[in-house]
């Protein structure tokens, strides 16, 4: 009796130990509380039950708030076995292909009205009544309000914007601020008047937060009836790119991969798990390769060590390693760059990271190396005509006098 309960148990343990969990982390830019509510429904418990008890062995999937911090959340949950999917907005996405290798696997579908789409758009907007910016080129010496590093509609492809437009934002603004995720308080600040130049948000936010206010705003490089991935685009916008997608890791199984891709393109909005999300559904990947272009273009995505790497989208220090100066400007280092805004007598908001044109002219030098290299080429020829007439002078006879000229030539004094 006693061999056959230990037998029994050993069965158990290996029974246990064979099971699979899979860890899925979720972004959004709420509080942790909130995004559990949100997201533990579909990542956590219709996937173990559509997916996770139908697989041999079965498997668990197991939902997890994280943070956009890289170094402290999610690199390490990741290189510690502790995360195998993200759900995150296309920064995220792109950042992960980038850096781990790991696969976009599906794209939510959004809701607007009675339009699905899986693009969400970025809208670059000032006051209406502004009439010192209505458009990108009067944004010298303004003010940008940015959301954070890897969000591409509130950074991203703001940034290549303004380069499209002649304005670096790191040496042509005034003031640049990373606001993270307080969008209503630059939204607010664009409308009374504090924030001078642009700020940058997506249609989606603003048509669920600011839907009748949209006549207090000038919508920038305005496009109407556009299309994403051959779909309408019910919004009024600046530019198109994914929304929020599903990444996987490499680690995980093609046939696994494929099981969820399906569970999850089954569901329709009815269902409460989306419900839960106020999305549509889901589709297989859109490309993210737009978003990932700009996070190269942006310096957000960089190599390190041969690496692919992405800066941490909350970190000052981070922001400031990703500034590019353009040419014949120098980068300022970081702790002049933490006290410029208040050299210059322009308040940074607490709370939120500010930069005052940390690129900075480099000094012109008075002689140029052309014009040295000129100027040397022209003493070399003078010297050299000075040698050629050397042999002329030490030639003629001279007795203990020297050479005058007189008006029949040559006179030999004696004096």
């Amino acid at each position: 009796k006693t061999w056959l309960s230990l037998i029994t148990l050993q069965c158990v343990v290996i029974s246990v130990a064979t099971d699979t969990i899979y860890y899925v982390g979720g972004w959004q830019p709420q509080d942790y509380a909130t995004v559990k509510k949100n997201l533990s429904p579909l990542f956590q418990d219709f996937l173990t039950e559509a997916v996770g008890k139908k697989l041999d062995p079965p498997a668990q999937f197991i939902f997890k708030p994280v943070d956009l911090d890289l170094s402290t959340s999610t690199r390490p949950m990741i290189l510690s076995d502790q995360l195998h999917m993200i759900y995150t907005a296309n920064g995220g996405i792109a950042c992960k292909a980038a850096e781990y290798s790991w696969v976009p696997l599906a794209t939510q579908r959004n809701i607007f009205g009675s339009v699905v789409t899986g693009g969400d758009a970025m809208v670059a907007f000032s006051r209406a009544n502004n009439t010192a910016v209505t458009r990108p080129e009067d944004l010298k010496g303004k003010k940008a309000a940015f959301g954070f590093l890897l969000s591409g509609a509130t950074y991203l492809h703001g940034y290549q914007l303004l380069l499209d437009h002649g304005i670096h934002a790191y040496k042509d603004l005034a003031q640049v601020r990373f606001y993270g995720t307080a969008y209503e308080a630059y939204f607010q600040g664009i409308i009374n008047g504090e924030l001078d130049g642009i700020g940058f948000a997506t249609s989606s936010w603003l048509a669920t937060n600011h839907a009748k206010d949209m006549s207090l705003i000038r919508i920038h490089d305005r496009k109407d009836n556009v299309t994403f991935e051959g779909e309408p685009y019910p919004a009024v916008l600046t530019g198109l790119a994914p929304t929020y997608g599903l990444a996987v890791s490499n680690k995980i199984s093609y046939t696994v991969k494929r099981k969820i891709l399906e569970a999850l393109e089954s569901l329709n909005s009815s269902h409460p798990a989306l419900k839960a999300m106020k999305i549509a559904g889901w589709g297989s990947t859109v490309s993210y390769d737009v978003t990932l272009t700009a996070l190269e273009n942006a310096g957000v995505a960089y190599e390190e060590n041969g690496k692919r790497m992405c800066r941490d989208p909350f970190s000052r220090q981070d922001i400031w390693k990703s500034i590019k100066c353009p040419t014949g400007y120098d980068k300022v280092d970081y702790n002049t760059s933490a006290t410029q805004c208040q050299d210059a007598g322009i308040p940074c908001p607490a709370g939120v990271t500010c930069f005052c044109r940390p690129c900075l002219q480099k000094p012109q030098n008075i002689f140029q190396w052309e014009t040295v290299v000129a100027l040397c080429g022209a003493l070399y020829g003078v010297g050299a005509f000075y040698l050629s007439l050397r042999p002329l002078h030490e030639n003629r006879p001279q007795a203990g006098g020297f050479w005058q000229e007189g008006a029949s030539g040559d006179v030999l004094s004696d004096r």
